[in-house]
């Protein structure tokens, strides 16, 4: 979907719901600003855009969505009618360009209502990639934090703290990279992190239907992990391809390596008892959330590290924490192929968790507590 179509589609929806609610007075306007350049950061406003009018109701919260292109000169009229600005650039841009429009976006407003800033990091990984727009910003929103707030003092080989185990465990150089270097350095103001939304909330899993754990399944453990050779994602998933091929001696395994239509992968995972998903180029990913949604029982590296929001990595309650270098799959899976009845009451579990956070009752309490930190 092109980025045009996306944006009229959005104009259109709104013009379409105005129809149908009617106008109705807001007490906070908040005014969203991208770059539209990456599809899965973008997917961050997703909840937001899709939860809107839910949100006028119950906040009286009013919603803008605006494109964001050059220096952002064409939206600076804009910015004083809003009590909140929300903006989002491209991690491909070089720090001092990003820093540079969000300063010229502040200035900006601050000729009227003096709007509050908020950057919504839409990045895969936990780490802050430019700790100088967090100083201009008034709140910094992460998909998921660290868990340890000393990690926001500490530089990555590479983008993240995966690329930095790519590094030192896997041989991987990312001195030529497009990021050499992640978090080159501290924040000065960590209070300002905030702990958002996953991508659990994304349109993607939002569309997806809910199958059943006691479906009947023919495979016991499944994993789609491979990836295209000379990807440093192979220091993460090589492990995890090897533990898998392994369980096969003793279980119905299935480790594709030849890509398929949606349709076959959905069909696979609706198949399977339980799903391996490896870190990718963040902690989570989507197949975390479609296992869920297929009735699977989630096996993942364990995710102790970080904090997310819903909470659906509690382990032996909602997922399967295993070792990073999936020396232990085997012995972590076993319980649970041996029991299908504590099987299935974790995927339930989990299942219910998920289609909690996808109501527009619960993202409200998410939004609500992001305006309070706001002072709004």
């Amino acid at each position: 979907m092109t980025s045009t179509y996306r944006r009229l589609r959005r104009h259109l929806e709104g013009l379409a719901a105005a129809a149908v609610t009617g106008f109705t007075r807001p007490r906070v306007r908040l005014l969203l600003l991208s770059d539209d350049r990456e599809y899965t950061s973008e997917q961050q406003f997703a909840p937001i855009w899709r939860h809107r009018w839910h949100l006028r109701r119950k906040l009286g919260l009013a919603v803008d969505w605006r494109p964001l292109q050059g220096e952002g000169a064409e939206v600076e009229a804009l910015l004083p009618r809003y009590d909140a600005i929300g903006i989002k650039l491209s991690f491909r841009r070089p720090a001092p360009e990003a820093e540079a429009i969000v300063r010229r976006l502040r200035q900006a407003g601050q000729a009227g209502r003096k709007p509050r800033f908020v950057y919504f990091d839409g990045d895969d990984d936990s780490a802050v990639l430019w700790p100088e727009v967090v100083d201009l910003v008034d709140l910094y929103v992460k998909k998921h934090l660290f868990t340890d707030p000393a990690a926001y003092g500490r530089s990555f080989q590479g983008k993240s703290n995966l690329t930095d185990y790519a590094a030192r465990h896997g041989g991987w150089s990312f001195a030529s990279d497009i990021i050499p270097i992640g978090q080159p350095s501290p924040l000065a103001s960590p209070e300002r992190l905030h702990l958002g939304w996953s991508i659990a909330l994304d349109d993607e899993i939002s569309r997806l239907p809910t199958i059943s754990p006691r479906a009947h399944r023919s495979i016991d453990l499944c994993g789609r992990v491979h990836v295209a050779p000379g990807n440093w994602l192979e220091a993460l998933r090589a492990p995890a391809i090897k533990a898998l091929e392994s369980a096969g001696a003793r279980w119905r395994v299935a480790v594709p390596r030849e890509r398929v239509s949606q349709a076959a992968y959905q069909a696979e995972l609706r198949s399977a008892r339980l799903c391996v998903s490896p870190f990718g180029y963040g902690e989570l990913c989507w197949r975390d959330f479609e296992a869920i949604r297929a009735g699977c029982l989630l096996v993942k590296p364990d995710t102790g590290h970080i904090r997310t929001d819903p909470e659906l990595f509690v382990p032996g309650i909602t997922y399967v924490p295993v070792r990073w270098d999936f020396a232990d799959l085997e012995q972590a899976c076993l319980p649970y192929l041996r029991d299908e009845e504590r099987r299935v009451a974790m995927v339930e579990e989990a299942q219910r968790r998920l289609r909690e956070s996808l109501s527009g009752q619960w993202f409200a309490g998410r939004m609500a507590a992001l305006l309070a930190r706001l002072y709004l």
